[in-house]
């Protein structure tokens, strides 16, 4: 393994260097500390593989009917055209949350680096420090996914969310509709959570309210790009 292998999770930069688990509690309970601890040691890819692999293992371990009617859900099966199978269709689920997370976290990384660094000066920031700061915040999500996924199996449904969405009478099937249900009270936390981690990586420089309200206008952004394919797909 490399230097960036080893430094990212296993190598210890000094005695008050937080390991893992340490980290992971930390963006819970002090996500500021954690942006500050994150400014000499910014570990990254152990953390978010992990986060990859739970994913990945959902989708693997999803019972078929449920997967059926996550396909459906998604427009996955067009009434007269030939579908693959439930296990290549897993097969390409479990792919796609593997390698997908790691290609989400960079692009979201990068968007981070342009708003913090560029747009706001925080010249010091570095690119693997932003995607340090993303990968932690990103548990919470998880988190919120393995309670999703136990509800989901416990009452059959697979495409119960936890979105706002549940606040409407009807399933999703406008815009806004789907805007609300892509917005979670672990997708909110982990955007304010992320927010806290870069004020710390600012030293302060970027107060916790400035960087928790971009980072949630900028989550709420990306839910509303996301709202725009199913609903035009009606």
């Amino acid at each position: 393994m490399n230097d960036e292998g080893q430094t990212a999770e296993s190598v210890s930069a000094g005695p008050e260097a937080p390991n893992l688990v340490q980290r992971v509690v930390m963006v819970f309970g002090s996500p500021g500390k954690l942006g500050e601890a994150l400014r000499t040691r910014s570990p990254w890819f152990w953390t978010l593989a992990i986060v990859a692999v739970v994913g990945t293992i959902m989708v693997l371990v999803t019972p078929a009917e449920l997967f059926q009617q996550m396909i459906t859900a998604r427009g996955g099966q067009a009434q007269g055209q030939a579908q693959p199978s439930i296990s290549v269709m897993r097969g390409i689920g479990a792919g796609s949350a593997l390698a997908g997370s790691f290609v989400a976290a960079a692009v979201v990384a990068g968007v981070l680096y342009l708003v913090f660094n560029v747009i706001y000066g925080q010249a010091e920031a570095t690119y693997k420090q932003h995607m340090s700061a993303l990968a932690h915040s990103w548990w919470i999500l998880m988190i919120g996914n393995l309670i999703t996924f136990a509800l989901q199996v416990a009452k059959g449904d697979g495409t119960l969310r936890l979105g706002f969405g549940l606040l409407l009478a009807e399933d999703p099937s406008s815009f806004i509709g789907h805007f609300l249900n892509g917005i979670t009270i672990f997708g909110l936390w982990s955007s304010a959570a992320l927010g806290a981690v870069e004020s710390g990586l600012s030293g302060g420089k970027v107060s916790v309210g400035k960087a928790a309200t971009t980072v949630i206008v900028l989550y709420l952004a990306f839910a509303a790009v996301a709202a725009i394919f199913p609903s035009l797909a009606g």
